[in-house]
């Protein structure tokens, strides 16, 4: 049994467009809730932070619906659960103003890093902030798997890549400007730096290796909110159960078609 946990961020997505309609999200739940739907070899827990506002109250439900561990889910009284509408234009996503709520100013107590330490593998994001705590994270034993969405240029980007084992980016440059981004990033520390290109697949490198995968031809796309974190999700489920990189990264594939194919980012 593999212990993960989803550490940082946990929000809520609604759509002003769509009545309102809205989902429990943020970079870890969905890695998390896709993986738990693919392998049962998981024993999940989410660490983090929420209101006791309607949204809060919906997201410890969700939680607690599928099994995971909410001991580390802090509720905040009276305050604001994180939240950002999202608007579709040609079924691609498009973000409005977020509100940070609790979460703006949010630090996790020495409790929480030794609960997250307890875990064979650690998720987190740039709004977790964990950033500070990756490299004492890494260094008790946890592999810590990020995903920096497409912030090349984040502040804290080094800070990152020096102190994480596989990362996830969403690349917007060609295939050559990627693969010197993944190298950048696995001379810095990371073990094994995977990058998503859309409609023209991923690319992986493992320090030796440079891998390219294709993507799952999907016939009507619905939303691509979630495309990056259920592939990641995919390719995480199939390296817990041993696969080799190209095996992952057709997971991944596999698993980003079948969300952009529904509106919300996990099945």
């Amino acid at each position: 049994m593999i212990k993960f946990t989803a550490a940082g961020y946990v929000c809520i997505d609604y759509y002003p467009d769509f009545n309102g309609r809205w989902y429990v999200t943020g970079n870890g739940t969905d890695v998390l809730f896709n993986l738990l739907d693919m392998n049962s070899n998981i024993e999940a827990s989410v660490v983090s932070a929420v209101s006791d506002d309607l949204y809060g109250r919906k997201a410890l439900e969700a939680f607690k619906k599928r099994g995971i561990d909410c001991s580390y889910l802090e509720i905040v009284p009276g305050k604001e659960t994180p939240n950002v509408p999202l608007y579709l234009v040609d079924n691609d996503r498009k973000h409005g103003e977020p509100v940070r709520g609790i979460m703006k100013n949010y630090e996790f107590s020495e409790e929480a890093v030794d609960f997250i330490c307890r875990h064979d593998i650690v998720h987190s994001d740039f709004t977790g902030r964990l950033i500070s705590r990756l490299g004492e994270i890494r260094r008790r034993g946890s592999k810590v798997f990020f995903d920096l969405s497409n912030q090349l240029n984040h502040p804290d980007i080094k800070d990152v890549l020096e102190n994480i084992d596989c990362g996830l980016v969403s690349f917007e440059g060609d295939w050559e400007q990627g693969k010197e981004f993944l190298k950048y990033a696995h001379d810095l520390g990371v073990k094994l730096m995977v990058a998503t290109f859309g409609k023209n697949g991923s690319a992986a490198y493992d320090g030796s290796v440079f891998y390219r995968g294709d993507i799952v031809p999907v016939k009507n796309v619905v939303n691509t909110v979630g495309a990056g974190d259920s592939y990641f999700a995919g390719f995480i489920a199939a390296l817990i159960d041993g696969k080799n990189i190209p095996e992952c990264m057709e997971s991944g594939a596999a698993r980003a078609a079948k969300v952009i194919s529904v509106f919300e980012p996990y099945l």
